[in-house]
């Protein structure tokens, strides 16, 4: 009897319980188990229990109180009151996550108020200015971080209850301080800058903050700027690479150090930090004999060139055109020397990247009858392309453009009548860049046609332009009491008179579809008197001989009644 008692009184039992009655909405209820546990919790000092406990009692106070958010405020203040190391140190630091989460929450109202000296109301931080809050914040996250050594002794499987884990995360995040300390940099590392800031604020202006791990840990922050988060963040890098230095863990290490390189160079206001950055990088990784942990730092250099190569521009920069190609080969490098670790499985996602195939169309939207055309090929790694032009109609071309996902586009097109085919070479430098060339498009008769590109050598990616053939264009002109339409000769401007124009419209936005047709004048125009209702939605059917052309969408405004009278607006504004 006794064992089946102290069953039914485990912690699993009783957040079944809790979790059943959260199913059934019976939210008192579960409070009401979740009181018992943190009263359990208490009496055994289980710290993840009683963290747990209170962030169940905070959700239910969301439903069951007014002014909830105060409330568990005034919670979280109480109980770290009373709490210890490292239930204290945890609980501090939701505590600045509750902060922070309600300024996200109500950022525009916070940046509508002026800084007071002091605070408004000391308890309700409601009421306080953005710098107020920020710094309340950052009280906190640094409260929980004091007592290093008794967090660096705590396993993260302390906290289980609590921690939301992922598969090797423990590497990374070994103890309870790797946890807090990454949660404070989190805030810390924010962009935030609207907070109020001294003349002399504090900016990553000093090259020596950039460098090699164990000369980082010695550097000097300036901390005189009590408002920066910047010198915080760098405080708290340095407390991590610190203590994994010392307790040798290098995985853990090399993970923190990448990420307060990355910060570092994004934050730099020095000159040459691209190439300051690269350096360090390569040191880094030439410092560490263990081939698996040093190729993260080569995978970053691998990621820079990228970024570097991304930049290039044929006929105004052309300085990195090769980056692409010498990030390849690092990539390269570490899947071959350490296959199965994190940087190679990084290198094959980034080499993937750079090589994947890209094709872009871009034609004129009209071209003249069995007349020699253009067409810009943008490509990146395709050596060689295969064009075909397919006819179709109007009504099946808004078919082919709403399709998705974009291979059935393709199958859509190839069932189309196929009019030509025709292959071209691409010049591919191998240099993994993106570029352009022109592409003649063969004579073509009158009607509207799809350029299909595929490339040579693999058919997944393709890219096709819809174009029009034909020796007619059609012109508008707007005034005050009527809408002209003029067509004329697309080779030469010429107009074209005694040629049938039909419009097919709707009245207003709602009104039904209807028709009317023309024949134009001498100048080839079509006149069209202002109507009482709005043409919306104007498409245009122009046929000369053999020549049939579409154009749309137009729209003519209707007529307005022009009065004499003037209104005059007076608009009241109220100053508080």
């Amino acid at each position: 009897m006794t064992h089946s008692q102290k069953n039914n009184e485990s912690y699993d039992v009783l957040w079944e319980d809790v979790a059943q009655f959260e199913k059934e909405d019976l939210t008192k209820s579960a409070l009401e188990v979740v009181r018992k546990i943190s009263k359990k919790a208490k009496k055994e000092n289980n710290s993840g229990q009683i963290i747990k406990s209170l962030l169940y009692t905070s959700k239910y106070a969301l439903t069951l109180e007014e002014d909830a958010q105060l409330t568990i405020i005034n919670d979280f203040k109480q109980e770290i009151s009373k709490a210890e190391s490292p239930t204290k140190n945890v609980l501090e630091s939701y505590l600045a996550n509750l902060y922070w989460q309600y300024f996200q929450q109500n950022r525009y109202q916070f940046y509508n108020r002026t800084k007071t000296e002091t605070k408004v109301d000391s308890v309700d931080f409601r009421t306080w200015d953005v710098t107020t809050l920020f710094q309340e914040i950052k009280h906190h996250f640094g409260n929980s971080l004091t007592n290093p050594k008794v967090l660096q002794e705590i396993g993260v499987e302390s906290f289980k209850e609590i921690i939301n884990d992922q598969k090797g995360s423990e590497t990374y995040r070994p103890t309870l301080f790797d946890i807090l300390a990454h949660m404070a940099l989190e805030f810390f590392k924010t962009q935030e800058t609207n907070i109020t800031r001294p003349a002399d604020k504090f900016e990553i202006s000093d090259p020596s903050l950039l460098c090699e791990a164990h000369e980082f840990i010695k550097v000097k922050v300036n901390t005189e700027d009590k408002t920066s988060l910047q010198a915080k963040a760098l405080e708290v890098y340095q407390k991590l690479i610190g203590f994994h230095l010392s307790n040798n863990n290098l995985t853990a290490m090399v993970d923190v150090d990448i990420d307060r390189l990355k910060y570092v160079h994004q934050n730099a206001i020095f000159p040459d930090k691209e190439l300051h950055y690269l350096e360090v990088l390569q040191n880094s990784s030439s410092g560490i004999a263990n081939v698996k942990v040093a190729n993260l730092y080569q995978y970053e250099i691998a990621y820079l060139y990228q970024q570097w190569g991304r930049t290039y521009q044929a006929k105004t920069n052309n300085e990195h055109q090769w980056k692409l190609k010498e990030a390849v080969a690092i990539c390269d490098d570490i899947i071959k020397e350490s296959p199965k670790g994190k940087a190679a499985d990084k290198s094959r996602d980034l080499k993937s990247n750079i090589l994947e195939t890209n094709l872009q169309l871009t034609t004129e939207r009209f071209i003249p009858i069995n007349r020699p055309a253009r067409i810009l090929v943008n490509y990146k790694n395709i050596k060689g392309l295969k064009l075909s032009a397919y006819t179709i109609t109007g009504s099946d071309l808004e078919k082919l453009n709403s399709l998705y996902p974009e291979p059935k586009k393709l199958d859509f097109i190839k069932k189309l009548k196929l009019v030509k085919s025709w292959d071209t070479d691409l010049k591919n430098e191998g240099d993994y860049q993106n570029h352009s060339t022109e592409v003649l498009i063969p004579e073509l008769n009158n009607g509207i046609y799809v350029v299909l590109a595929t490339p040579k050598d693999e058919s997944t990616s393709f890219a096709y332009s819809d174009i029009q053939v034909t020796d007619l264009a059609l012109v508008e002109t707007r005034s005050p009491s009527e809408h002209r339409f003029q067509v004329i000769d697309r080779n030469n401007g010429q107009p074209k008179k005694q040629v049938k124009v039909k419009f097919s419209y709707r009245e207003n936005y709602d009104g039904k579809t209807l028709s009317k047709s023309f024949v134009t004048d001498d100048q080839g125009q079509v006149k069209i008197a202002l109507p009482n209702k709005q043409w919306t939605r104007i498409h245009t059917t122009i046929t000369s001989g053999d020549d049939t052309a579409y154009f749309g969408e137009y729209y003519i405004n209707q007529k307005r009644n022009i009065s004499n009278k003037s209104n005059i607006n007076y608009n009241a504004f109220l100053f508080t």
